[in-house]
């Protein structure tokens, strides 16, 4: 499984305190393990951002609690379209790295994306890489990771529809909250970041403006 590879980003303890504090809480786990989603991995993302996808992963597997996990592979080589389509069937999601020539980032919405996530109970969660640039890909994809589990958009924070790096750093409780209404769960049983203060909001920072609009994906957008 790709979770278990070693990442960097996340050797140290998720509850241990960031130099400026900011730190997830440790509820407790509930006594049998939950549902289990299955995420497939394009090959074509490059060992660094393997990593950072990886430490996507173990954030919403932490922020979870035990309750909704996510589990990881490499997806084959050249899969065939059976294969996707089987996946999907399943409830599982591909992670698939394409750039802006691919047609989903060329129509509607995705003209200005990051990355887009396509399906409800199962689907694709693309990365249009090249425009990734300096951003940070952990940030990027949990908030498609968000999505994945039932969540839409919130005004501020990780699920906000406009990337902001110090938003992006960690999965907040307002995020948190989202999915557990989505997904029926006790959200005081759930975990998420908190600041040295015990705040629930990160602090906004702001930006200099990019070259295209910065928006991320509406849960259920289409290809077309």
């Amino acid at each position: 499984l790709l979770s278990t590879l070693p990442a960097s980003a996340t050797e140290r303890s998720l509850t241990a305190p960031y130099n400026d504090g900011w730190h997830y809480t440790q509820h407790a786990s509930p006594a049998s393990t939950g549902r289990a989603i299955d995420l497939f991995v394009d090959r074509d993302f490059s060992p660094y951002e393997r990593d950072r996808i990886v430490s996507a992963i173990r954030q919403w597997n932490y922020a979870m609690n035990g309750f909704v996990q996510f589990q990881a592979r490499l997806l084959p080589e050249n899969p065939p379209s059976t294969m996707l389509a089987q996946i999907r069937r399943s409830g599982g999601w591909v992670v698939a790295r394409v750039d802006s020539r691919h047609p989903i980032a060329q129509h509607g919405e995705g003209t200005h994306e990051l990355a887009v996530t396509t399906g409800s109970r199962g689907g694709f969660v693309y990365v249009i890489s090249d425009r990734i640039g300096n951003r940070d890909l952990s940030g990027v994809v949990m908030h498609e990771f968000g999505h994945v589990l039932g969540a839409g958009h919130d005004s501020w924070g990780l699920m906000a529809p406009v990337y902001n790096a110090a938003m992006g750093r960690c999965i907040d409780h307002d995020a948190v909250s989202l999915v557990a209404d989505a997904q029926r769960l006790p959200l005081n049983q759930l975990n998420w970041c908190v600041g040295p203060g015990g705040e629930f909001r990160a602090p906004q920072q702001a930006q200099a403006p990019a070259p295209y609009a910065d928006y991320r994906t509406p849960m259920a957008a289409r290809p077309r």
